[in-house]
């Protein structure tokens, strides 16, 4: 029994030291996609008028799925931003394993207010100017906007404000993983025809083992 032991843990070692080599990746509990396209729109409901195109490069939180939409949530809250709750079209949408360092995108854009001075002979200012937070695009009659929020309220200003950073796209995705790459391990048809070659080699093993062990403990008399 203690060499029948002693085999089965050899085999176990074994197959623990083979396997590691080809790792399952854990699924992260929230998954992000990246938009990878500049027309990927948030509306607020599946049936309305989109706001703004989700800025290119960057990502939404994919909260559940609807058909061929994704219910998301874009933004972080902060001094100037706060989330937003709506529907994106899955289509351009790249589903994530790991997200960019930089999953929504932070970029301020110039607001201008203006008044009317009344004719005042005062130095009256009628233009104030502030930093508002950008969140993405918006097209209407071959003119476009920017969809921003200042102070709690949201509003839509001239101008696309579309040169802001990028994220980096990983290589591998461009180009298509690289065989060599170990970063993306892929176990060849030839590596699964040896891994099976050795586990089988190790059980034969392990049977005649069992096989010789049994007929010594058969013919074996303690009492002799």
């Amino acid at each position: 029994m203690k060499a029948l032991k002693l085999v089965t843990c050899c085999l176990l070692t074994a197959i623990i030291l083979i396997f590691p080599q080809f790792p399952v990746k854990a699924r992260a509990a929230t998954l992000y996609a990246r938009a990878d396209a500049r027309d990927v729109y948030f509306c607020k409901d599946k049936n309305s008028t989109a706001l703004f195109a989700i800025p290119y490069t960057y990502c939404v939180e994919i909260i559940s799925t609807d058909g061929d939409w994704y219910y998301v949530k874009y933004g972080d809250s902060n001094n100037v931003y706060e989330p937003l709750y709506g529907y994106c079209k899955s289509e351009n949408l790249t589903p994530l394993d790991e997200p960019p360092e930089n999953k929504f995108l932070f970029y301020t854009v110039p607001l201008t207010f203006r008044t009317d001075s009344y004719g005042s002979s005062l130095p009256v200012s009628n233009e104030l100017t502030v930093n508002a937070a950008f969140y993405g695009t918006y097209y209407s009659g071959g003119f476009a906007y920017s969809y921003v929020r200042y102070n709690g309220n949201y509003y839509y200003t001239a101008g696309a404000n579309d040169d802001y950073p990028l994220n980096k796209i990983p290589v591998a995705e461009v180009d298509g993983p690289s065989p060599g790459n170990p970063e993306n391990p892929q176990s060849s048809p030839s590596e699964k025809v040896i891994i099976a070659a050795v586990i089988a080699v190790i059980a034969g093993a392990v049977l005649v083992v069992i096989y010789y062990t049994s007929r010594r403990s058969k013919y074996f008399r303690p009492d002799r």
